[in-house]
């Protein structure tokens, strides 16, 4: 699969982009600063072998993909999804990303309701949006010999992208578990800034969550 990370240098798409090549996908790390995007590739090819890692703009990464996680900040979030409606309506669209302030750190979702929704709104109803992953610490990723043993719940209205994206968690050591519709996508995204919370309170790297009953 070739896959375009929208926002591709940050710790969380420069994480993701390290387990996905290692799994054996194809992938375009993207940033608004082609010579950024270029440089963080170079490093993730030397980090886990793999050739098959280019850098270039949100846009050119976009091109002949299979499928764009969205991994920008919660502040830039709108104006990613303005830029790049078109070539995104086109593909199954992870969304990974949090609206968050801080100052105290809280949930800051927009108008509505959750990041993924405006995601939906801007691409609109035809769109293929799931959200996942915000339960995994960028920190958990970048270690990539290391196991991941992690799970995370998944949402979204388009059985076949949450049947993509299950697959690639699992690919990367992460159980994804079907959480239901995107309007629940408010619930998970919540989770990143209370997990980041309890990092803080108790002084460790990445606490997660993991499910039992299933």
């Amino acid at each position: 699969m070739r896959i375009a990370i929208v926002g591709g240098t940050g710790a969380m798409g420069f994480g993701l982009a390290l387990r996905l090549a290692k799994a054996g996908h194809e992938v375009r790390l993207g940033s608004r600063q082609s010579a950024k995007a270029t440089a963080a590739a170079a490093r993730a090819r030397e980090l886990t072998g793999r050739d098959g890692i280019v850098g270039e703009t949100n846009a050119a990464a976009l091109t002949e993909a299979t499928m764009a996680i969205l991994t920008v900040p919660g502040t830039a979030h709108l104006g990613t999804l303005r830029a790049l409606a078109d070539p995104l309506r086109r593909l199954p669209v992870l969304d990974v990303s949090v609206p968050m302030a801080f100052g105290p750190l809280r949930y800051d979702p927009p108008p509505e309701g959750s990041n993924a929704a405006q995601t939906l709104a801007v691409l609109g109803e035809g769109a293929r949006v799931v959200a996942a992953f915000h339960s995994i610490a960028a920190s958990l990723l970048t270690p990539i010999d290391a196991p991941m043993e992690a799970e995370t719940l998944m949402v979204g209205d388009d059985k076949d992208a949450k049947r993509a994206v299950g697959a690639l968690a699992e690919q990367i050591g992460v159980t994804a578990h079907d959480a239901g519709p995107l309007r629940f996508a408010a619930t998970i995204e919540a989770l990143t800034p209370l997990l980041i919370g309890m990092n803080r309170r108790y002084s460790r790297p990445h606490v997660g969550i993991r499910l039992t009953g299933l």
